[in-house]
């Protein structure tokens, strides 16, 4: 049992707030879940303003949750703001601020998911082989041997891949477990490391300053920032490279290189940090539309393979296993996408 904290008592809405966030961290929620959370108690504290959240009933969630409706939310967005208002009037009923979970008094009308979207085969080797560069190409390999999360992804550090086995240890939502990745994505992930040995297994790409060229009407001009003798501190130089009318610019950038041979010197690189999920999401994005394959997102390859795995035999609890998955009821909505089942049924039971 969790031990009531007097000392909340007398606390301000906005002081509830920020210790309900701590308390969240205490119980080690995921960082979306913190996140939405979080967002979702300063919205309440926003809209309840001044008025201590003892004084809230189940009347004033309804009219918060069609406030935020004015929005154009979804069904599932509605749900997750009563979860998370849930959540946190738990939080303040357990510390005696309110003798009651206003929230846990209001029923949404229950909403059907969608089935998962899962890529055929020859989907997901369009997709792949339309990647961009080597490390879009492991990354999407990665995914769609391994089944992970964005999250699980960008947090595998190459201390937790081991080349040998094929296998990653990776953290998600329901703890810790280890996943295996096929040959295809073990030969990327070399060729994308290139004898690489620490850090995360995908970083964030710094790009190389190659400069510029340019006509400024008189004539060429190469524009580049210098870090060379400024300890670190950019200046914008330029060089001019001629004024003949009969120049081009490919002449011009060759004269460019000549002059300064490399215009990245002195360029003071910081510490290589994880790829983001912004990032990731711009890779699906670009990679999907050079495959012509619509709107694609990581999710989706985690989709196909679970979908392929229950297609070719694979047990659903292998499957539950490998995805990270508590309740065997989140596996088995694959079971209803999976193909090979349904077909040798009709096959056999078919008129």
């Amino acid at each position: 049992m969790t031990r009531t904290d007097s000392s909340l008592l007398g606390s301000s809405n906005k002081e509830l707030v920020r210790r309900y966030g701590e308390w969240l961290i205490c119980q080690r929620y995921s960082r979306t879940t913190l996140e939405v959370y979080n967002r979702v108690a300063n919205r309440f504290l926003g809209y309840w303003g001044r008025r201590h959240f003892s004084q809230v009933t189940h009347l004033d969630i309804r009219k918060f949750i069609l406030k935020m409706g004015e929005r154009d939310l979804s069904g599932e967005i509605v749900h997750r703001y009563l979860w998370a208002l849930r959540s946190f009037f738990d939080f303040l009923c357990m510390n005696g601020v309110a003798d009651k979970s206003a929230p846990r008094l209001v029923r949404s009308r229950p909403t059907q998911r969608p089935l998962p979207r899962a890529l055929s085969r020859e989907n997901v080797q369009r997709l792949l082989k339309a990647a961009e560069n080597v490390r879009d190409r492991a990354l999407l390999e990665v995914y769609y041997s391994t089944g992970c999360r964005i999250s699980e992804i960008i947090g595998v550090r190459l201390e937790h891949v081991d080349f040998r086995k094929r296998t990653i240890f990776v953290t998600g939502k329901s703890g810790d477990r280890r996943v295996f990745f096929s040959s295809a994505a073990k030969t990327w992930l070399l060729k994308y490391l290139a004898g690489r040995r620490s850090g995360y297994l995908f970083e964030s790409q710094h790009l190389i300053q190659r400069g510029c060229v340019s006509w400024n009407g008189k004539g060429w001009v190469g524009y580049w920032l210098d870090y060379k003798n400024f300890k670190g501190e950019r200046r914008q130089r330029s060089k001019y490279l001629g004024c003949a009318k009969a120049m081009r610019r490919s002449e011009a950038w060759r004269r460019f290189r000549e002059l300064v041979p490399n215009p990245d010197e002195g360029h003071p690189r910081k510490k290589p940090h994880p790829i983001t999920r912004s990032r990731v999401s711009e890779i699906f994005r670009r990679t999907a539309f050079r495959a012509g394959l619509g709107h694609i997102t990581s999710h989706n390859l985690r989709h196909s393979f679970a979908t392929h795995m229950l297609d070719n035999g694979a047990d659903i609890r292998h499957v539950q296993e490998l995805l990270g998955h508590v309740s065997l009821a989140s596996t088995n909505q694959y079971a209803h996408v999976a193909s090979v089942p349904i077909t040798t049924a009709y096959r056999k039971f078919g008129p």
